[in-house]
């Protein structure tokens, strides 16, 4: 399995520095794994129009993001929407 991204987080909330490598690899999804990402059929898509429906009346949290838009987003898409939802709401 060839990997996906390989990261390196620090943290340095501590007295010595310590860094978490993570790497991913690709799987298909099957019946008994945890959906990391929204899976976007008619039962989820009706779901999502229900909490989007319930969202528009929490005016003070700006829903993004992979969750907050119930799709799938490459990080550069992540980024440039948290950019232009600060643009819109600042």
């Amino acid at each position: 399995i060839r990997m996906v991204r390989s990261e390196k987080t620090g943290a340095y909330m501590f007295k010595e520095e310590i860094a978490v490598i993570t790497k991913e690899y690709p799987s298909e999804w099957k019946p008994g794994d945890e959906p990391y990402y929204p899976m976007n059929n008619d039962r989820n898509n009706i779901l999502f129009a229900r909490y989007q429906r319930e969202a528009e009346s929490w005016t003070q949290v700006i829903f993004g993001g992979r969750l907050g838009q119930y799709k799938y987003y490459n990080m550069d898409q992540v980024i440039r929407q948290a950019l232009d939802a600060v643009k819109r709401n600042f």
